[in-house]
């Protein structure tokens, strides 16, 4: 894979025009990790300048030839042409996304979805793209953004760094993909019987943050309030229960003023819920799984992504997680992200939270 990891802005800038000039690149990917990622002053006349079609975003850290990078923008060179596309006004309701997409997508390829984590419709777009395209070509990507969980710039195109859309680039290429998270039921299942997009209000008659806390505070010995909220939730994500697979995570981050909790990705009123829990060994032997299930050549590259509160809640432990996909070289690039975006290989198109993603190529 052409790939490589670059500090300097300044570099950056220069390698963008190179390789624009470059006859034999046909496309551009970059990850940036967001402690040093370009802000849009900085690179916005660069990217609108570009002949090559540039795609990717801004993630809290990124990986690079097995190890993870809270600094650096990865960039990887395309010797056959994406078909990139700009979906904008990811909040408005009034954005009709068939309208922005392309007629169709390469059979067999791959097709690159980063969003802005967030923007308050990802979902939506998730269910257009797999009605439009059903299973004629694999999915691959995730949510970008910041820690700070502000929204700003982050997705990156030809029309410069973008916010509050997503960025929908289709290659053909041939991978094949693995799906798993690793994490155990404890208590469950709850009906949700009050939500809002993002939010849950109440699990059965009590609301969301109260039964919550029950769960996890019996469970971990602990006691969870408002202000340590972010720090235990992380070992205890919600699972969305699904009959044909693993459960589908969804991240609680916060906690509303009255007792709902906000969740990455949307909880469907009706939907089934499990509270989860992670052990170390097991988030470790999940991710090994999704790249045994993805992998029929050791010498082939791997591309992986990962929830970035995976690495939160594994801490150094995060080393063996990576050794897992793919030995000592491990994944040769990808992204710590927001939420994950893939099909698991059995007609599923999802978006995911502390998940783990690895997609396995020959052809970049």
């Amino acid at each position: 894979m052409n790939a490589g990891i670059i500090q300097d802005t300044e570099e950056l800038l220069n390698s963008l025009r190179a390789f624009d000039a470059d006859e034999s690149v046909e496309g551009i990917g970059l990850f940036a990790a967001e402690k040093t990622a370009p802000d849009s002053s900085e690179i916005d006349p660069t990217l609108r300048n570009l002949s090559t079609p540039v795609f990717g975003g801004v993630f809290p850290e990124v990986i690079y030839r097995g190890k993870k990078f809270d600094a650096g923008t990865i960039v990887f060179l395309l010797r056959t042409a994406p078909t990139v596309s700009v979906i904008s006004g990811l909040s408005d309701p009034s954005s009709d996304f068939s309208e922005q997409l392309p007629d169709a997508v390469p059979t067999g390829g791959t097709a690159f979805v980063f969003v802005d984590a967030f923007a308050s419709r990802v979902e939506t777009l998730i269910s257009e793209l797999f009605s439009t395209y059903g299973v004629d070509c694999n999915y691959l990507g995730g949510g970008a953004g910041s820690l700070s969980m502000e929204q700003q710039p982050c997705l990156f195109t030809n029309q410069g760094l973008v916010v509050d859309g997503a960025v929908f680039a289709t290659v053909d290429i041939e991978t094949t993909i693995g799906v798993r998270h690793g994490w155990q039921k404890v208590d469950g299942p709850f009906q949700v019987t009050d939500a809002t997009d993002r939010k849950l209000e109440t699990l059965g008659e009590t609301p969301a943050f109260e039964l919550y806390r029950q769960v996890v505070e019996e469970d971990a010995g602990l006691e969870l309030n408002c202000e340590n909220f972010f720090e235990i939730a992380k070992m205890y994500p919600f699972g969305i229960s699904r009959l044909d697979g693993e459960d589908i995570v969804r991240d609680p981050y916060e906690v509303t003023d009255d007792g709902g909790l906000c969740c990455f990705g949307d909880i469907p009123e009706g939907e089934f819920l499990h509270i989860l829990k992670g052990d170390p060994d097991d988030l470790v032997s999940a991710a090994k799984a999704a790249y045994t299930a993805a992998s029929s050549n050791s010498t082939d590259e791997i591309l992986f992504f990962d929830c970035i509160s995976r690495v939160l809640y594994l801490e150094d432990a995060f080393t063996r997680e990576l050794e897992a996909v793919g030995g000592e070289t491990g994944p040769a690039i990808g992204a710590l992200t927001i939420g994950e975006i893939a099909n698991d290989g059995q007609g599923h198109l999802d978006y995911y939270n502390k998940t783990a993603v690895a997609a396995v190529t020959d052809d970049l």
